[in-house]
């Protein structure tokens, strides 16, 4: 099955069901289930500091103690979503923006030249297993994960 490894505290709020969009530099036809995998290190141990407040509000007041612990399980399995849509400038609180300007004659969005573009993978169903599949090593971009 696809996987796709995402660092904490990221991959716990998509299991979670509270982060619905996944930023990612590439785009990808790939639409269905895959497996999240947790990175051996998280992108951040203080959750507050890498949150805009409409983000914060996004976490059920009964998960904030959880997220806000820090104490993650890392380098395993966790649970499995479906990748919907990948679509640039969602409208979701998770979703990178990038900067654009409408053109006057077309109406058309054209972005800054040079940008690198974010595209914002749309995420829904998610599953968080009862108990995570540890020691698993991820890998870049989606790959396929074997059972032992």
């Amino acid at each position: 099955m696809k996987a796709l490894s995402v660092k904490n505290p990221w991959a716990m709020l998509i299991a979670h069901g509270i982060k619905s969009i996944e930023n990612r530099s590439r785009r990808t036809k790939y639409r269905g289930t895959f497996l999240i995998h947790t990175s051996q290190k998280p992108a951040f141990t203080e959750l507050q500091s890498c949150l805009t407040y409409p983000q914060w509000n996004e976490i059920p007041e009964a998960k904030q103690a959880e997220f806000l612990s820090g104490i993650w399980p890392n380098g395993c399995i966790i649970g499995q979503v479906d990748l919907v849509d990948c679509v640039i400038n969602h409208s979701s609180v998770w979703a990178e923006q990038m900067a654009y300007h409408v053109c006057p004659v077309t109406g058309l969005h054209i972005l800054r030249k040079g940008q690198p573009y974010v595209w914002n993978w749309v995420l829904e169903n998610p599953v968080l297993y009862d108990k995570p599949i540890e020691n698993v090593k991820g890998a870049l971009s989606f790959w396929e994960y074997r059972k032992p």
